[in-house]
């Protein structure tokens, strides 16, 4: 390893990313009970990252996604030295999550237990990550979650030292969803579908509970669970044409998200309801599978603003992650892609900001503290970790074939964008008791 060589550059940025936030942080990374190791100087070797997604089943294809996204962001590093502009990042290998839950709590005990990989990254379930992250920390390997959106991940594991999430919980989603409906006035019927597994029922209990809150005037007439990974929708899509809600709320992601809408056009249903307020996966891919397909009296979004026509012309940062990945691989990134950008990013400003307090290479423990209690700009503005998890915005927009972008599918328009502060718990409160006490705008 080379001697500790910051540059006057590398030190002031590194601090800028300090400023403004708690210095809780700072002080643990200089603590001397942080890890029973030291770490003098940049390490010659690579940044070596086991990348976990799926690259079999349904979700494959948020899998392709977070794989191109991390493929192009650390080439585009590497060639400017890597982290701190020195150290290359190295994926060395990738965990599919369709082996399922068994097999990769098996393989990242065993990478822990080698001692060849620097840092997990990206997981995209969230069954999945209530049983890696605890799994990972308690073998004190750093695992930076990019995806997931699930509230208990924290809540029921909060010594979790070796875990950060990047990606905001599924309250934005669900809790944006309830701020949108809490503003329509032509709304008294709601039904509501969502995946038969704890995501889904999760989603359904916050979104209603809060909605009585809000808007004790509508009613949640039916709500429905099909089967994740269901195939035939037309049960579902028949019951709920049958109810005519004004609204139809869903959490349906992936593959499911493009199978239910593409039936429900095809048996009438967006012809019964008034509108729908779609929160799964709802980006650019969907909407490409789709095509003509989308319905136009729907909401898409939720938790973070992550559209490729989401302030593209006011983001030159924003733009450029657009036009590369357009460029590279002839189509738009959706939610995988921009979830792993985000984590990409929030990994380099941890890297610079631990340096910049210990003078050193940080040890795994330091480098997940530096990732606390920082911000990094994103698409919708400052993307914010609160102590080890973000908190995300929520952003709605109109799927639209007028649009300047050269492809041949809808992309969305017209957004609404709500604070972080107004979907999201304040820190230290229990998700459900939140939702439970929510207030009107």
């Amino acid at each position: 390893m080379r001697e500790s060589r910051l540059s006057r550059r590398t030190y002031l940025k590194g601090a800028a990313a300090l400023s403004g936030v708690s210095m809780t942080a700072g002080c643990a990374l200089l603590d001397e009970d942080l890890g029973q190791e030291t770490i003098e100087g940049i390490p010659d070797e690579p940044f070596r990252i086991a990348q976990i997604l799926f690259e079999s089943g349904p979700a494959a294809f948020y899998g392709e996604q977070a794989m191109n996204a991390t493929d192009m962001l650390v080439d585009q590093i590497n060639e400017e030295g890597g982290l701190l502009g020195e150290r290359e990042i190295e994926i060395v290998d990738r965990l599919d999550e369709g082996a399922g839950l068994d097999s990769l709590i098996s393989e990242v005990q065993a990478i822990a237990q080698e001692g060849e990989v620097d840092m997990l990254f990206s997981i995209i379930s969230s069954a999945h990550v209530l049983g890696v992250a605890p799994a990972a920390n308690d073998q004190q390997m750093p695992f930076l979650v990019t995806m997931p959106g699930t509230y208990q991940l924290f809540e029921e594991n909060p010594e979790m030292d070796h875990v950060v999430r990047t990606a905001g919980s599924n309250a934005a989603g669900a809790i944006g969803a309830v701020r949108m409906a809490e503003q329509m006035d032509d709304v008294e019927t709601v039904v509501t579908i969502d995946p038969d597994y704890a995501w889904g029922h999760d989603h359904q209990e916050m979104f209603e509970t809060a909605l009585g809150n809000v808007r004790p005037d509508i009613d949640v007439v039916e709500s429905r669970y099909p089967d994740l990974g269901e195939t035939d929708y037309s049960a579902h899509v028949s019951a709920i044409a049958s109810e005519e809600p004004d609204l139809l709320f869903s959490s349906l992601w992936g593959g499911d998200t493009a199978t239910f809408v593409s039936q429900g056009v095809d048996g009438g249903l967006f012809d019964q309801i008034g509108e729908a307020l779609l929160i799964g996966d709802t980006g650019a891919p969907l909407l490409r599978s789709l095509g003509g397909d989308m319905p136009e009296n729907v909401w898409l979004g939720g938790r973070a603003g992550y559209q490729p026509t989401y302030r593209y012309d006011e983001d030159e940062d924003h733009q450029q992650f657009v036009d590369d990945y357009y460029d590279r691989y002839g189509e738009y990134p959706g939610w995988g892609a921009y979830h792993d950008w985000a984590g990409l990013k929030t990994l380099q400003e941890g890297v610079e900001r631990a340096v910049s307090i210990i003078g050193d290479w940080p040890t795994g423990e330091q480098l997940m503290a530096s990732m606390n209690d920082i911000s990094v700009e994103m698409p919708h503005g400052q993307h914010t970790m609160r102590g080890p998890q973000a908190a995300a915005p929520a952003v709605f927009g109109r799927p639209t074939e007028d649009h300047d972008f050269p492809v041949d599918h809808p992309l969305t328009t017209d957004f609404e964008f709500i604070a972080a502060t107004e979907v999201n718990p304040p820190t230290d409160v229990p998700t459900m008791e939140w939702v439970e006490e929510i207030e009107p705008l």
